[in-house]
């Protein structure tokens, strides 16, 4: 069977460290004082929507922009740290002009592929739990549609296929390359509190 998934891929709201234009991969900071405010729009965009799941990354900024957005969700998502964001090493907290003459952060910069920051992620590991995830999700959503036979049975309608993902900066650039054929992580940049809608058709052959 074919199935068409829509994926909500929602950017948490800012940071501190956001604000001041540093790194920040798995650093634990909460959203800023105030970021209700700027997180209406999101809200606006994601109220009245169904959804039959809701994944966030487990670090703090995520569930927290859930709670301001979508409250009702909380109960019901699924933490999982594959969601993180990349790993940065000895770069968190840095920003750029304090990096910036450091030969081996612009030869990471021109080939993230390669180079791995001291301390962090290889892109490799990065990009190997984000798309382990996004095959486990679409898995699992053929798996339901199967279960009632029809993706148009009532019993699916319940649960319209439909899921809502609250990650970083850098994996809802990965997740696009990997849902869009031919989209490229470089040509794509996520604001704080953005949303990002792609239909995505999974099957089984």
């Amino acid at each position: 069977m074919e199935l068409t998934v829509e994926w909500i891929i929602v950017r948490h709201g800012q940071t501190k460290w956001n604000a001041e234009r540093r790194y920040l991969g798995h650093t634990d900071l909460a959203l800023l004082p105030g970021e209700e405010a700027l997180l209406r729009p999101l809200a606006s965009e994601l109220h009245g929507l169904g959804f039959c799941a809701v994944y966030s990354s487990d670090l703090r900024r995520c569930p927290e922009t859930l709670q301001r957005v979508r409250p009702d969700l909380i109960a019901g998502a699924r933490f999982d740290q594959r969601l993180r964001e990349m790993n940065f090493g000895e770069w968190e907290g840095k920003t750029y002009d304090m990096l910036k003459d450091n030969p081996f952060y612009r030869e990471w910069i021109d080939h993230p592929e390669q180079v791995t920051p001291p301390g962090g992620e290889s892109w490799e590991h990065f990009s190997s739990r984000v798309s382990g995830f996004c095959t486990e999700v679409m898995s699992e959503m053929l798996n339901r549609a199967e279960q009632t036979h029809d993706a148009r049975d009532p019993a699916f309608s319940l649960y319209p296929p439909r899921i809502l993902v609250l990650t970083h900066g850098g994996v809802v650039r990965l997740l696009r390359t990997l849902l869009l054929p031919g989209a490229s992580f470089r040509e794509y940049q996520a604001g704080t509190g953005s949303m990002l809608r792609i239909p995505v058709q999974v099957g089984r052959h």
